[in-house]
C-alpha cells in the first residue's frame, strides 16, 4: 500500500482524485474530496506555528 510521505503529496493525490471524480461523472465524491482538502488544509495550519509577530523595536 503506498502512503503518501507529507503532506504535499496528499493534497496533490486527494487533488487528483476530486478532478478524476468531476470529470468522470462522480459529483458526490468530488465533493467529499473538497471537504477533505479543506479538512487537510485546516489541520495543516493547525499544526504548523504561526510566525512570531514583527518586533517594532526596530528603527
Amino acid at each position: 500500500m503506498y502512503l503518501p510521505e507529507n503532506d504535499d503529496q496528499l493534497f496533490d493525490i486527494l487533488s487528483q482524485l476530486r478532478v478524476y471524480a468531476a470529470a468522470n461523472g462522480m459529483p458526490a465524491l468530488a465533493e467529499r474530496l473538497d471537504d477533505a482538502l479543506v479538512v487537510l488544509t485546516a489541520e495543516r495550519r493547525r499544526l504548523v506555528p504561526a510566525p512570531a509577530p514583527a518586533s517594532r523595536d526596530r528603527p
